[in-house]
């Protein structure tokens, strides 16, 4: 198998991608994935997010060698790469009431949550897992681009189950899981690569509370929510191909988005977007 890098370096399509264009705004997916804006400045959710799956990737590849580490060792492991990444990171912007170390402070709790909430009963089998996979869809139709992506973690609970790492400042409502499409993505990729029944998938939730706590949502995908990613999929890419690239104001991520400047002149500067599109 390939690593991650050398699968991106062919066209493709990837869950990020598609949750960047549906969720998050298509024209920010414009400024960063086609006409490759240089960043202004780099959220601290992305510095500090990068931070933690490089440290809870760690625990896992000591976990895989049977070895769970100890919370205080964890720890000092996350503020070497905080430090390391706030060196790295162009210009992070830190929001009210948060600095660098706080976030320091914050980083290192969840990560000891991390490790005490681990079952020594289970086996890791597989940490950072590149994949690229054809899509096939119902008609027997392969699309052009694959899927390509990485699975953080998997894992044999009594069972194989699929699982990703994530960092957030509240509770997950109940049924996010089931909703998002994360799962779709790369549960339709464990089967094509390692085939069998549909395995159910995962979400690791570090909760940044003043004591962090670590919640599981369990979540399971059939074969027609694949058919239907797969549609999904090919409309994205004619719009894509269309040009459709429009700002979304309503966007819980618009207020720290990186490109807020070309965003405001986008209006003014449609014939940018054409002239990237045929470069």
């Amino acid at each position: 198998m390939g690593s991650l890098s050398e699968y991106r370096n062919r066209d493709h399509f990837s869950y990020s991608a598609l949750n960047q264009f549906l969720s998050i705004c298509g024209l920010q997916y414009f400024f960063d994935r086609i006409a490759k804006l240089p960043k202004t400045f780099t959220p601290v959710s992305l510095s500090f997010g990068s931070s933690y799956h490089r440290a809870t990737e760690w625990i896992n590849l000591q976990r895989k060698d049977g070895v769970v580490p100890q919370p205080e060792e964890s720890s000092d492991l996350f503020a070497e790469v905080w430090s390391r990444q706030l060196e790295e990171d162009r210009d992070i912007r830190f929001g009210k009431d948060q600095d660098a170390e706080t976030c320091l402070h914050q980083g290192m709790s969840m990560v000891a949550a991390y490790v005490e909430q681990i079952d020594t009963a289970e086996r890791v089998l597989a940490v950072n897992e590149a994949f690229a996979v054809a899509m096939v869809d119902a008609a027997g139709n392969v699309l052009e681009k694959p899927m390509v992506g990485e699975l953080d973690l998997v894992v044999d609970s009594g069972g194989i189950v699929v699982c990703d790492e994530k960092s957030s400042a509240r509770r997950w409502p109940k049924g996010q899981a089931d909703k998002s499409l994360q799962p779709t993505a790369y549960l339709y990729a464990y089967q094509q690569i390692h085939g069998g029944d549909v395995v159910p998938f995962r979400f690791q939730v570090a909760v940044k509370n003043k004591k962090p706590v670590i919640e599981h949502h369990l979540t399971r995908r059939v074969e027609d929510q694949f058919q239907r990613m797969i549609e999904l999929v090919k409309a994205v890419d004619s719009m894509i191909e269309a040009e459709h690239f429009l700002p979304n104001e309503g966007s819980f991520y618009c207020g720290g988005c990186p490109h807020s400047a070309a965003c405001k002149a986008w209006h003014r500067n449609r014939a940018t977007v054409r002239l990237s599109m045929a470069a």
